[in-house]
């Protein structure tokens, strides 16, 4: 009885083949769909489940030559390193060189263009997010991942395969001295979910004698069904354990981005405080250069007028100079941080921008250190995975003593057909053979393995302490924290009171001008710059102190677009300063 019969079966498979390599473009598009549904699908376990996931950039990825070309270039790297006298050096004058020259150029690269973008802390963020390599980079990483699961998941779904082989010469044929054979080897392969895998295969081939070009060849067919199922080694949670693994790396890589997220958030804005830092710097030396300016016209008008000695006058006007040197400096420094903060965030450092001086008005947490401690051990996604990898660990352990066993594997297959004739292939029911076993390998050499138990073993007793460790780390991090917004607030308070005291001395110089020399002016004026610069410095480390606190016990959280999402209880407001 004919169940199957089909005219040319080696020229069909051959159009199967061809089918299914047109259908490579195809895999690629369902590839980059599975990979954004996959991180859509862990987002949606973590605080942030509305936050745009990554996705695969199709359109900035270059595509690849499967035959580049043999340069020259590839080969030999050109090197660009002149000879000296090849470069060119161009020196100042002795006029440009002159401090007065020096201090109208410095004044000039301080000076902000007309054109320039106004850019606050929001929008800082929003850039970054989209343009700053170290966040797309994370983005891509998360996405790697994705990827690989991808890889593990297919090898347990149907995987066809088509082989097609053409032999020409002597012995290929016990019919013919010389022949041709064309065969073909189409089917599909299905892993097992716990060990072993089943394949069927349909054969095709066709032979020809050489020396006869009117003989028509013999033609044969055959379906091959064959499995293997492990007993033993390699069997149940064994032959998972690479799908396993890819998918709880994903979870990992989702809590990684997410943390990666938080900790950006509190980077960047600690970037943008100090920048805000620098401007009140350079805002209170400015405050004191012209405070200087005044006393050093003061001295030289009552060494004018025969009431000072020349020297008090020379020293005013010292301190006039060390003013302004300082003030270049802090300008200067302010525009290499400028510059690094923009590359940073994946801006051209040669765009002209703003800095709007933004305070954060963050409330000052009331704290348990007990129970910040245990928010951060419950509630870190860095902890958490790092707990999870320690089951990892675990279960290496478990497949290493599963490699000891021995091989005990079921072994069948079944073949229907065989040699058919010149105008088609006839499969009969009555050409089917059958046949199964047990294979059994005894575990006589299993050094390597007994090895790779080992390791596992110590490898997790090192993952453990680690993972201890990791704990009292991040107690240590809350404790620090803690600390540290109650270090800010005291010196806040105290460079509030030294701000006043500063000021009141300058007063009562002011009041008695007599009495009082060109250094007792002087420092007066330097001491209300530091007292000024100390409590800046301490309004900005209460801030990021308050900022670290929320990220180190695990409760910081940052909305879909970037900006820090307020606890209950936690009114958050910002105030523009003024430079």
């Amino acid at each position: 009885m004919s169940i199957l019969s089909i005219p040319f079966p080696v020229l069909r498979c051959s159009v199967l083949a061809g089918l299914a390599f047109a259908g490579c473009a195809e895999q690629i598009r369902q590839v980059d769909i599975r990979a954004d549904d996959l991180v859509v699908s862990r987002n949606a376990a973590l605080a942030s489940r509305d936050a745009p996931p990554p996705q695969l950039e199709i359109e900035e990825y270059p595509e690849g030559d499967p035959f580049p070309a043999d340069t020259e270039a590839v080969n030999d790297p050109a090197t660009r390193d002149p000879l000296p006298e090849q470069l060119e050096f161009t020196g100042r004058s002795e006029t440009e060189n002159e401090a007065e020259a020096i201090i109208a150029r410095i004044r000039r690269l301080g000076e902000t263009p007309e054109d320039a973008e106004s850019m606050t802390i929001d929008s800082a963020i929003a850039f970054a997010q989209v343009n700053a390599t170290e966040y797309t980079g994370a983005e891509e990483t998360y996405l790697l991942t994705a990827l690989s699961l991808i890889v593990q998941e297919h090898f347990f779904e149907p995987g066809f395969f088509n082989e097609t082989t053409v032999n020409a010469g002597q012995g290929i044929s016990t019919r013919y001295e010389t022949a041709l054979r064309v065969a073909n080897d189409f089917g599909v392969r299905q892993r097992l979910p716990y060990g072993g895998e089943v394949t069927a295969r349909f054969l095709a081939g066709l032979t020809r004698d050489l020396d006869d070009a009117a003989n028509e060849g013999r033609q044969d067919a055959a379906v091959v069904i064959e499995g293997r199922i492990p007993l033993l080694r390699g069997a149940g949670m064994a032959a998972r354990e690479n799908l396993v693994q890819a998918q709880r790396n994903l979870v990992y890589a989702s809590r990684s981005f997410e943390a990666f997220r938080r900790n950006f958030y509190v980077s960047i804005v600690t970037d943008y405080l100090d920048l805000v830092l620098q401007l009140q710097a350079i805002a209170n030396a400015e405050g004191a250069l012209a405070l200087n300016r005044q006393i050093e016209e003061r001295e030289a008008a009552l060494v004018a007028a025969g009431r000072q000695e020349p020297f008090q006058a020379d020293l005013a006007r010292q301190e006039t100079l060390f003013a302004l040197d300082d003030l270049a400096g802090q300008q200067e420094a302010y525009r290499l941080s400028l510059d690094r903060f923009k590359v940073r965030i994946g801006m051209d450092p040669e765009r002209s921008i703003v800095i709007i001086p933004v305070e954060l008005q963050l409330p000052t947490p009331k704290v348990d250190p007990d129970e910040a401690i245990r928010y951060a051990l419950e509630y870190r996604l860095d902890l958490q995975t790092n707990r999870d990898q320690l089951e990892d660990s675990r279960r290496q352990i478990d497949l290493a003593e599963n490699g000891l066993l021995p091989d005990l594997d079921l072994r069948g297959d079944v073949r229907v057909g065989g040699e058919g004739v010149v105008q088609g292939v006839d499969l009969n029911l009555g050409d089917t053979r059958a046949s199964g076993g047990i294979f059994l390998s005894l575990p006589l050499d299993r050094v390597d393995e007994s090895v790779a138990l080992r390791q596992a073993q110590v490898r997790f007793a090192q993952d453990e302490r680690v993972y201890g460790k990791s704990l009292d780390d991040a107690a240590v991090a809350v404790r620090q924290a803690i600390r540290q917004i109650d270090r800010a607030q005291f010196s806040l308070v105290l460079q509030e009171r030294n701000i006043e005291i500063a000021r009141n001395r300058i007063a009562s110089i002011d009041a008695a001008p007599a009495r009082a020399t060109a250094r007792d002016r002087t420092t007066a004026v330097s001491g209300l710059r530091d007292a000024e610069d100390r409590r800046d410095t301490a309004k900005r480390n209460l801030q990021v102190a308050i900022l670290n606190y929320l990220n180190a016990a695990g409760i910081l959280r940052v909305t879909p677009g970037g900006r820090l999402q307020p606890l209950p209880g936690m009114p958050v407001g910002e105030v523009i300063g003024q430079r």
